[in-house]
């Protein structure tokens, strides 16, 4: 008797640990493809055409036409990183990073929403026809916490 209750203890303890892991998912939306984790959803704002949230993180992302920036003298990279930054108001250091195929230029800025602060990352692509702005984010008292995170998931993201 005495083993099966240490069976079914067992049992149910690694149900439970199986029950908090996370899984990865993949969310599509304005060009973007990333892989997050399940606890993200998919929200409705106005701040941008593609926003999801988990408890304690955000991903946002817009899309623009290569097209239509070059007509106000945005024509790269390092243009495009400059104008988001001087659009918001920001000033921050910018870096680039090559994960594969997939280069990018980042920078960390931090922001005020409710009288709250707030930490982000700030990263931009580009594929043919578009510059991409993307936003990771978390309470600015966690960035450092969530940086290699951001890191892992910006490994997955796909433009069009």
């Amino acid at each position: 008797m005495k083993k099966k209750i240490i069976l079914l203890c067992m049992m149910l303890f690694s149900v439970m640990l199986s029950g908090c892991s996370e899984t990865e998912k993949t969310f599509s939306g304005a060009g973007v493809t990333i892989t997050l984790n399940d606890t993200f959803i998919e929200k409705t704002v106005v701040q941008a055409p593609f926003y999801l949230e988990s408890q304690n993180q955000i991903f946002m992302s817009l899309r623009e036409s290569k097209d239509t920036l070059a007509g106000v003298g945005i024509t790269t990279l390092d243009q495009y990183i400059s104008a988001v930054l001087k659009n918001g108001n920001k000033t921050a250091e910018v870096f680039d990073k090559t994960e594969g195929d997939l280069n990018y230029k980042y920078a960390y800025y931090e922001a005020s929403v409710n009288d709250q602060d707030f930490g982000y990352m700030l990263l931009v692509l580009e594929s043919d026809g578009y510059f991409y702005s993307m936003n990771f984010g978390c309470v600015s008292s966690k960035l450092d916490k969530y940086k290699d995170q951001f890191f892992d998931w910006a490994k997955t993201i796909k433009v069009e």
